[in-house]
C-alpha cells in the first residue's frame, strides 16, 4: 500500500518545545519526500503564537491509506483520536516525566502522567510501527515487552537558531559578568533548585561578577516556578534571572552571549538544549542521567553525583579559558558535525517504507 499522506498528533504545541519542534522536523522532511503533511493537535493546548503551525483535532482526516504518528509524553485528548484512527499508526515515544516530580506542585498533570505511563503498553500494542527518540526511551519499551521498537534519534533542525540576534538583549548582555545559562521547561524534573545552589557557591566564592539566566516559561508548572523563584530570593542572589519568554531571536541571543550552559535535570528522554548550545558554541555541563548520554554524544562534560561546591569549581574551569575549554568546544563542534551529516530524508524514508 503506498500511503498518501504523513500526518502527526501531538498533546501540545508550543514554540520551542522539544516535541512541537520534532514534529516541525518531521513534518518538513515529509513533504521534501513528497507526502502532504500537517500537524494535529488540541486547540486548548496550543500557545496563540503557534497556532498557525497546527491544525485542530477535529479537522484530522481518517483515512487507510495515511500514515499517523502520534508523539507519546502524556495522556491526552489526542490518544482517543489515534485509537480510533484508520490510518495507519505509528508511536513515537519521548519518554514520560515520572508522576511522583509534580506531586504537591500540580495534581492534574501528576495524573495525566500517571494516566499517561498506565496506557503506554495499550498504545503501543494497536501501533502498527513503534519508535522511540532515544535508545534510552526505547530500552524503556523494551522493559515493558514492547517488540520491534526502532530507534529515530530527536531531529535537530538549526532553523530556528540562524536568525539575528535580538539586539536588545545583546545589549543587556552586553556586561563583563559571566553568564551561566538553562534552557528548558521550568519542570520539577529539571531540579532547578540544583542549579541554583550551585550558582550560589560559584557566585559567592569563585566569580562575584556572574549571572545564572533561567530562560523558561512558567506554565509548564507555575508552583514550581513560584518556589524556584522564593529559594533564589531566600539565597539572596539577586543575579538569577528567570525570563519566562523568549523569541527564537532573544534565545539566539542568550546562547551567543552565555559563557556556559549547565542542566542539573534527573529525568531527560533526551535534551534538546544541550544540542542548541552545543551548536551555538557554548560549552556544555549536564547530569548523567537518561538519554543525555545521547544528546552529547560523547561531547559537553557530564557528571554523576557532586557536591554544590565540586559542580561550582568545574564550572569555573569550564568557563575560564584554557585547555579543558578549548578541548570541550573542538568536541561539541565535531558532534554538530556529525549531526550536520545524518541522513535525515534517508532515515525516515526506510521507516515509512516499512509501513
Amino acid at each position: 500500500m503506498n500511503l498518501t499522506a504523513v500526518h502527526q498528533l501531538v498533546a501540545g504545541f508550543a514554540a520551542g518545545d522539544a516535541i512541537s519542534l520534532e514534529a516541525v522536523a518531521i513534518r518538513e522532511a515529509c513533504r521534501a519526500l513528497g507526502y502532504a503533511s500537517d500537524i494535529f493537535a488540541p486547540a486548548e493546548s496550543v500557545t496563540p503564537d503557534t497556532r498557525h503551525d497546527v491544525r485542530p483535532l477535529e479537522e484530522l482526516p481518517s483515512v487507510a491509506t495515511q500514515a499517523l504518528i502520534y508523539h507519546y509524553s502524556i495522556q491526552s485528548r489526542a490518544t482517543d483520536v489515534f485509537r480510533r484512527a484508520a490510518a495507519r499508526k505509528v508511536m513515537i515515544y519521548h519518554n514520560i516525566t515520572p508522576a511522583e516530580y509534580f506531586r504537591g506542585f500540580d495534581e492534574a498533570v501528576e495524573r495525566q502522567l500517571t494516566l499517561g505511563r498506565q496506557e503506554l503498553g495499550s498504545i503501543a500494542a494497536l501501533a502498527d510501527a513503534v519508535w522511540a527518540d532515544s535508545a534510552f526511551n526505547a530500552q524503556e519499551l523494551a522493559a515493558l515487552g514492547v517488540q520491534n521498537v526502532r530507534v529515530l534519534p530527536l531531529l535537530f533542525s538549526p532553523t530556528m537558531l540562524e536568525v539575528a540576534p535580538d539586539s536588545a538583549i545583546q545589549q543587556r548582555l552586553a556586561t563583563p559578568s559571566k553568564k551561566i545559562l538553562f534552557v528548558g521547561r521550568i519542570a520539577p524534573n529539571k531540579c532547578v533548585e540544583d542549579l541554583i545552589e550551585v550558582f550560589a557557591w560559584y557566585h559567592r566564592h569563585l566569580e562575584r561578577r556572574s549571572e545564572l539566566l533561567l530562560i523558561g516559561s512558567e506554565r509548564s508548572c507555575p508552583r514550581y516556578f513560584a518556589m524556584l523563584r522564593m529559594y533564589a530570593g531566600e539565597l539572596d542572589l539577586p543575579a538569577v534571572s528567570f525570563v519566562r519568554y523568549a523569541s527564537p531571536a532573544g534565545l539566539v541571543a542568550f546562547y551567543e552571549g552565555a559563557d556556559l550552559f549547565v542542566t542539573t535535570s534527573r529525568h531527560e528522554g533526551y535534551c534538546l538544549p544541550v544540542v542548541e548550545a552545543m551548536y551555538k558554541s557554548v560549552p556544555v555541563l549536564a547530569r548523567n542521567v537518561g538519554g543525555v548520554p545521547e544528546a552529547m554524544d560523547g561531547a559537553g562534560v557530564m557528571f554523576d553525583d557532586a557536591s554544590p561546591m565540586e559542580l561550582a569549581c568545574l564550572m569555573h574551569r569550564l568557563i575560564t579559558p584554557g585547555p579543558l575549554r578549548s578541548t570541550v568546544l573542538a568536541a561539541q563542534q565535531a558532534r554538530i558535525e556529525r549531526l550536520r551529516a545524518r541522513p535525515v530524508l534517508q532515515e525516515l524514508r526506510e521507516l515509512l517504507t516499512a509501513l
